[in-house]
């Protein structure tokens, strides 16, 4: 989650997010998981407003030679049964100078994180196994831009779990940031086909 680059909002938002999985945890082992008031409802809404539509098609925005063996079909009842294993064992962190707290991976370990943080998680830091990133924060720079968005590490089989909520204004700025480089990768082609040349 990156919202702002200062610690103080960093830090209460690790409250927030800390109270807000524990209220989720207690849900999901209290509530009945046919009840339309139950928080299996919410999760519904929520795969079928985000997630069904990417996990029913993403082959058709695939490549024909594109293969992983893990990327398959799933519905919500197949996702239900797991939401009490996985909303198990989150640790929430902010990672910032102020907070002390630090992203770990243990080896051949499973680590689930909410990670919160600024400057420390948006230049050149790839989170491990990420899938869902909030993204508010603002830049004019296309460098700092693009280092911001190396979010996803790829993992067989998350292709089409992977989110990223943003504004319209930093999704119009990636834009602009990508054409900039995809020319100027078109540049190097055309220089490296000259005879004799080298980019």
């Amino acid at each position: 989650i990156h919202i702002s680059r200062f610690t103080n909002w960093q830090n209460t938002t690790k409250k927030l997010i800390v109270d807000y999985v524990s209220r989720l945890t207690e849900s999901l082992n209290n509530d009945l998981p046919s009840s339309t008031k139950s928080i299996y409802s919410v999760f519904e809404r929520t795969w079928y407003k985000y997630y069904a539509y990417v996990v029913e098609n993403i082959s058709t925005y695939l490549p024909d030679d594109y293969e992983d063996n893990f990327l398959t079909k799933k519905t919500f009842d197949d996702a239900k049964q797991l939401l009490v294993e996985a909303v198990s064992g989150i640790e929430v962190v902010a990672v910032n100078s102020a907070s002390g707290d630090e992203l770990i991976y243990p080896d051949k370990t499973e680590k689930k994180y909410i990670a919160i943080g600024g400057n420390k998680l948006s230049r050149g830091f790839t989170l491990e196994g990420l899938t869902i990133n909030y993204f508010t924060r603002n830049t004019n720079f296309a460098d700092s831009l693009l280092q911001m968005g190396r979010w996803f590490g790829y993992r067989p089989g998350y292709i089409d779990c992977c989110k990223l909520f943003t504004t319209s204004e930093n999704i119009e700025k990636f834009h602009e940031a990508s054409k900039i480089i995809e020319d100027l990768e078109n540049k190097f082609k055309y220089l490296a086909g000259l005879p004799g040349r080298t980019p």
